[in-house]
């Protein structure tokens, strides 16, 4: 889920102290080291005694987070260029930050670095031909305010305070995505800033590899900076029915069951499922959250709601403009997961179909788990389901993302805590169980399938990437032709070397 998880580690929105644009770095906050900023940048970069370095460089999740000691917020192409020129020919690490939701632990490997911070690149606007041009500092919340006041919609995360950019660069799972694809699949084109400073752009007409690769492995190539997506007209004049539920622990087979009865042969292209399971913060017994959205008339929603409320405990449903979902549907999960800097350490994994046996051990298990560490009860087991068919709607060479086939239900364990004595067994519990729904006679995958804004660290590459080889031969060939240097290898890097895939 966006709420979950998205580079999620992708670039976001832009407050500059007037003084401090005023008077150049090197006067202001005393340089850390032997690096000397250009001189038409300088009064862009800030060292760690910023009155404001702390908050612009704090991220989603701090579990095994990236470290900086400088931050560089541009203020237009050039500058971005100017300094991607100077960083790289220094040699000081740099990762660039929008919505700052990325939260995989491969990014600790990025330490002492310069923060490039693209707010200032936070704009979404509506183009004459109904295209939306947006740029990487925008999140989810503006992207849809805006293009869903003009009549239109496209597939979006569910959380509203992730980074439209980071989302799509992975793929761009969410609600519409049974009917328009996924978020990169509507992507027309996108202009990404190179190791070097090099301002290119990719499309269907122009560095077609390099579009290939950015729509579902495009952390790995440049900052995608700004970009281009198609929308489409509003399905129901834009209005969407959505119902929250919740159950005792006790119905979690009857919830289990409904679901993946709605996944045979195939969910609804319109239809769209997310479970929760959490613990009450009192008495720390699970608590089952379901919610349904459906684009469409109320009372074909309610047929699909119905289905879970005969058996809830409680039970509320609205009609909502497309606009207002973000705010309103499972919102105590959503929303209440936007805050910045808490430890956030997620597994998961896809499935086909999904078990009751499974559900059950799993929910017992986080029982004790919470139970025994009561300072992780925010944790949660989270599930995705969305429709399949405009996914499939695409060849499976159309981009990178690797998984038209695969994609039924994202199943996430979602580790949430502030006391790190918690960090050891939190992790184990997560990896335990996220080996466990891998398993194929679970998953119903003959291999892991991972979504890649979804991964963790562990995994082999080819399963968030692909296991053809084809794939791998295309996406090293990217990685030697546009990173030569390895410079964008923080989030789930593509080997250069087709003997380093796993």
């Amino acid at each position: 889920m966006a709420g979950l998880a998205m580079l999620k580690a992708g670039p976001a929105a832009f407050l500059f102290a007037s003084t401090a644009i005023a008077t150049p770095y090197g006067r202001l906050f005393g340089r850390q080291d032997d690096y000397l900023w250009p001189s038409e940048v300088a009064d862009q970069a800030y060292g760690s005694s910023w009155p404001e370095f702390v908050n612009k460089t704090t991220r989603w999740s701090t579990y095994e987070a990236p470290s900086f000691n400088e931050i560089f917020i541009p203020e237009t192409v050039e500058d971005l260029s100017i300094g991607l020129q100077y960083l790289s020919s220094a040699g000081k690490p740099f990762l660039a930050k929008g919505g700052g939701h990325g939260y995989s632990p491969t990014l600790s490997v990025i330490q002492n670095a310069a923060m490039i911070n693209m707010e200032n690149f936070n704009y979404v606007t509506m183009n004459p031909d109904f295209s939306v041009t947006v740029g990487t500092g925008a999140k989810f919340s503006s992207f849809v305010d805006v293009i869903g006041n003009a009549g239109r919609e496209l597939t979006v995360g569910a959380c509203p305070c992730v980074g439209v950019m980071g989302a799509m660069l992975g793929g761009g799972l969410g609600r519409f995505q049974g009917l328009h694809g996924l978020t990169s699949d509507a992507t027309r084109s996108a202009r990404v800033a190179l190791w070097n400073g090099t301002i290119v752009e990719a499309s269907a007409d122009i560095n077609q590899d390099l579009f290939w690769g950015l729509r579902g492995a495009g952390q790995n190539f440049g900052i995608v900076f700004e970009a281009v997506f198609e929308t489409y007209p509003a399905t129901n004049g834009g209005l969407q029915y959505s119902s929250d539920m919740s159950f005792s622990a006790d119905k979690l087979e009857d919830v289990i069951n409904v679901t993946d009865r709605l996944l045979t042969p195939e969910l609804d292209p319109t239809l769209s499922i997310a479970i929760a399971i959490a613990s009450n913060p009192e008495t720390l017994e699970p608590v089952i959250l379901v919610n349904v959205v459906y684009p469409g008339p109320e009372s074909e929603g309610q047929k699909y709601a119905r289905l879970y409320s005969n058996f809830s405990d409680t039970m509320t449903e609205q009609m909502t403009p497309w606009t207002n979902l973000g705010n309103v549907a499972l919102p105590s999960v959503v929303i209440g997961g936007c805050p910045t800097g808490n430890r956030h350490n997620q597994y998961s994994v896809l499935t086909r179909t999904l078990k009751t046996r499974d559900f059950r051990q799993a929910v017992d298990s986080y029982s004790a788990f919470i139970k025994e560490h009561p300072t992780a009860s925010s944790s949660v087991i989270f599930v995705e389901t969305f429709g399949q068919a405009g996914i499939k709607a695409y060849p499976d060479d159309f981009s990178a993302f690797p998984h038209r086939k695969q994609f039924n239900n994202a199943v996430v364990f979602s580790m949430t805590y502030t006391d790190d004595s918690v960090a050891e067994d939190a992790d184990a519990w997560a990896l335990q169980w996220r080996d466990h729904f891998a398993q194929p006679d679970v998953s119903g995958y003959g291999r892991m399938v991972i979504y890649q804004n979804y991964a963790h660290d562990d995994e082999p590459l080819s399963a968030l990437y692909g296991y053809e080889l084809w794939r791998h031969e295309r996406l090293s060939a990217l990685k030697r032709k546009y990173d030569p240097k390895g410079l964008f290898n923080g989030y789930h890097a593509v080997p250069a070397n087709l003997a380093d895939w796993s």
